[in-house]
């Protein structure tokens, strides 16, 4: 198999070109800001267009941010069409955008061949489970680490 590289910021205008046509996009993620949930190069995310439910706490959004960088990071907090987002492997780092910022929805993660669906017994686990609190936080990220990476 042949490997092209291209520059991220041509690669997420053709993902959010598709996007915008209704299109279903799977990509391989790149980052460690979502462990232990998303994993680098491991895992792939299926992105699709946002609906309205798209921007409530929990949801995983593809958003572009005014550096022009692309994120992919869950929903801490919605007032009116500002959000604030934080990545599950982050302590203190956090975003705020609008919905306009929103280019897509992760609606599935795909790891090891399973797809792991929005509202699923397992993605909820990762939603709920994972520690929002910075010291649990540190302490989960560092058992992780250890253990798993």
């Amino acid at each position: 198999m042949e490997i092209r590289i291209i520059q991220n910021k041509l690669f997420f205008e053709e993902v959010a070109s598709r996007i915008a046509h209704g299109e279903r996009v799977t990509i391989r993620v790149k980052g460690n800001s979502m462990l232990p949930f998303v994993r680098d190069v491991k895992d792939k995310v299926v992105l699709e267009s946002p609906t309205q439910q798209s921007f409530q706490k929990g949801r995983l959004l593809l958003v572009q941010m005014p550096s022009k960088n692309y994120l992919l990071h869950r929903v801490e907090r919605i007032d009116r069409e500002h959000i604030t987002l934080r990545g599950d492997g982050n302590l203190d780092i956090s975003e705020t955008c609008t919905t306009y910022d929103v280019v897509a929805e992760a609606v599935a993660v795909i790891r090891d061949g399973k797809e792991i669906r929005v509202g699923s017994l397992q993605w909820n686990l990762y939603r709920y489970l994972w520690p929002r609190n910075r010291f649990l936080r540190r302490v989960g990220l560092g058992v992780y680490r250890r253990v798993f990476l």
